[in-house]
């Protein structure tokens, strides 16, 4: 029953939590919904996201929130440095080449440097989650500073909700939130992270 009725309950407490890193299950489904705003941009909406950990990739697919049900999904393998944009329909693709480290995307992960902030309950009575916050720091080789914080199970470490404040090299600032639903722990259907026969070389 995670995210659902989402009441916040914020509950700051004196005990200070370990910070040693903790991820959630190294593959897992969930839907996603992401607001990004700056300066020229804001974007809302809702994929369904397929994490495969060992494998170093993960899917994100349709829009639900504007009516894009599975018409296109991006493919991100870090292995091979290739991320794939797939139109289902359309039975086209392109690519573009990723850049970094896969355990730094989508920050699922709870870092070792990061700041225990307080803990709060997501939901109602026996229904509740234990969550802990926390807030972490991020510079990238171009430049871009990133002030990270998270909000994660208490139990598994299941994120919850991500909120990250980038400023670029040149002063830009923008806002990256990311909120997480219907987690499912394992991969329902690998095929979803097969790249079609029309992407290959």
């Amino acid at each position: 029953m995670i995210l659902q009725v989402v009441l916040l309950l914020a509950c700051l407490s004196g005990a200070i939590a370990s910070t040693s890193a903790c991820c959630p299950p190294s593959r897992f489904n969930a839907f996603q919904y992401v607001t990004i705003v700056n300066s020229t941009t804001r974007i809302r909406g809702l994929y369904y996201m397929v994490y495969d950990g060992p494998n170093e990739r993960y899917l994100l697919t349709g829009d639900r929130l504007n009516n894009l049900y599975d018409t296109t999904k991006v493919i991100y393998d870090y292995k091979k440095g290739i991320a794939y944009n797939i139109d289902v329909q359309k039975r086209s693709c392109t690519t573009f080449p990723l850049h970094g480290k896969f355990e730094d995307q989508e920050s699922v992960c709870v870092p070792r440097d990061a700041v225990y902030t307080g803990r709060s309950a997501y939901g109602f009575d026996q229904g509740a989650l234990d969550s802990w916050s926390y807030e972490y720091n991020k510079t990238h080789p171009d430049g871009r500073h990133q002030n990270i914080e998270t909000t994660v199970t208490k139990e598994d470490c299941i994120p919850i909700i991500t909120t990250t404040i980038s400023t670029d090299a040149a002063g830009g600032n923008s806002l990256h939130i990311l909120g997480y639903n219907d987690f499912y722990p394992g991969i329902r259907d690998i095929s979803m992270l097969e790249i079609p026969s029309y992407c290959r070389a």
